[in-house]
């Protein structure tokens, strides 16, 4: 199954056993020391053939602040120092507090 999945690309194959992971589809038994998986629930969950749709949907799942702080990594190449990257979690982080308190004063607005 996972063959036909990812037609043997290692990054899918990778990304699709760590989503089973995660989904709780696959997991060691400590009980009886071997790997289990649900077959039905496997076969049936759709992957993405595209390397690329599958990370861009890894990058959606992650906060906000994250989200931003990768968008601006991108933007800087292939080497950033600590301190610049200190400077850009830091902005993530207000970028997401901002983000969180606009849905708090919206809930509030809309209770009353």
């Amino acid at each position: 199954i996972i063959y036909q999945k990812t037609s043997g690309n290692a990054l899918l194959i990778a990304q699709l056993l760590q989503s089973l992971w995660d989904e709780d589809l696959l997991f060691f038994s400590l009980d009886t020391k071997t790997w289990v998986w649900d077959l039905k629930a496997i076969d049936a969950k759709e992957i993405p053939d595209n390397v690329g749709l599958l990370l861009s949907e890894k990058i959606l799942q992650l906060p906000r602040g994250c989200q931003y702080g990768m968008k601006v990594l991108a933007c800087m190449g292939s080497k950033c120092n600590e301190s610049t990257l200190r400077l850009i979690m830091a902005e993530g982080k207000e970028l997401e507090e901002k983000i969180d308190g606009t849905k708090s004063e919206r809930s509030v607005a809309e209770a009353n």
